[in-house]
């Protein structure tokens, strides 16, 4: 027989190295390893505005990251002469809006599916009187085999192929891009780079929920001494109820062989909770809005939060200034954000007040 016969053992190959590069054997099972290859979209485009927007709604970090960033670019008070205030105040939107409002959740809708689009309203002499925000997962974007945007549809569907409802030529279009890139005639969703994480951490939230949930309403494994399914059935009732209504059970006495619970181990020792601190700190650093900014700051220190702050200050004024360059490019409007406050901090060699004085004390 040759599965019990010892002269039929063979050896491995642990010493042989001429593989060929990719195909290790280490390199076999690492799948989720493999970064994929993205090529940028030049024809025809429409966001895939549900899938973001459905995870700005549902997801708390993503829409806290994402409002906390679109409130620091638009600011308390946009910046503009009395000539543009007048073009300014008779914009309103859907009726309701005001241009700061529009403004900001333009950018919002960005950040959050990539593009954001509004209507351009003219009167017949030409002049702006309104901008209408669009939904941007109707809304078809059309280039030349050369990449240039040449129009707008509004479409029933994201079906390619679908009818057109309307079209815009692109000077009757508000688009605002985030951050796009390359020959690209679309933006990148924010949240694109921050999903994995969210999913990650948000399972693990889940299975220990699932856990805590199970010492309250635990499984139960049932050895019920007989197999009538009519006499099965009453046990089930019985069990489910008293579960439910956390009452006590009184069963006659040869029903039940026993009961076991079904439960975490008595000295499992896996705590998932360094690998959730781990992902949001992983989330912080990907989304590039510090934790301090959207509101936790029990774990800075006060020089870290100084650090924090002016380097968030610098992207967000960084940006302020693209914003206003595509409201003058595409609007005709010079309208200017106010940056982010002055911080206490001191960035030179200088002591701080009162150093000076504790080292005159000292030599004293």
């Amino acid at each position: 027989m040759a599965l019990s016969d010892p002269t039929e053992a063979i050896t491995t190959d642990l010493n042989d190295i001429s593989y060929i590069a990719g195909q290790e054997p280490w390199n076999k099972n690492l799948d989720q390893y493999k970064f994929e290859s993205i090529e940028t979209e030049v024809n025809n485009y429409i966001p895939d505005w549900t899938k973001w927007h459905g995870i700005y709604r549902t997801i708390a970090e993503a829409r806290s990251t994402i409002d906390t960033w679109c409130s620091w670019i638009v600011g308390r008070k946009l910046k503009m002469d009395d000539k543009t205030r007048k073009i300014t105040d008779r914009i309103r939107g859907n009726g309701n809006d005001t241009i700061r409002t529009i403004l900001k959740n333009q950018k919002r809708v960005s950040k959050i599916c990539g593009d954001s689009f509004a209507e351009k309203v003219r009167d017949k002499a030409g002049r702006l009187i309104n901008l209408k925000p669009l939904n941007p997962g109707n809304i078809k974007i059309k280039s030349s085999g050369f990449g240039i945007i040449t129009k707008y549809e509004q479409v029933s569907s994201t079906d390619q192929n679908a009818k057109a409802l309307q079209s815009w030529e692109p000077d009757e279009m508000f688009h605002i891009a985030n951050d796009r890139i390359a020959d690209e005639i679309h933006g990148i969703p924010e949240l694109e780079k921050t999903f994995k994480i969210m999913k990650w951490k948000h399972q693990s939230m889940g299975d220990i929920a699932t856990v805590f949930h199970r010492y309250v309403y635990p499984i139960l494994e049932v050895y019920a001494k007989t197999d009538d399914p009519t006499e099965l059935a009453d046990l089930a009732t019985l069990y489910n109820k008293s579960v439910k209504f956390m009452e006590s059970r009184i069963i006659p006495a040869g029903s039940i062989e026993k009961v076991e619970r079904i439960a975490i181990p008595q000295f499992a020792t896996l705590d998932p909770l360094p690998w959730q601190r781990f992902l949001r700190s992983y989330y912080t650093e990907a989304s590039n809005v510090p934790d301090l900014i959207r509101g936790k700051s029990d774990e800075v220190s006060l020089a870290a939060g100084k650090l924090n702050y002016v380097g968030y200050k610098e992207k967000i004024i960084m940006e302020q200034i693209e914003y206003s360059e595509e409201i003058k490019s595409q609007l005709g409007l010079d309208i200017g954000f106010e940056e982010p406050k002055e911080i206490d901090i001191e960035m030179s060699n200088k002591p701080f007040e009162g150093a000076e004085k504790t080292d005159s004390k000292t030599k004293e």
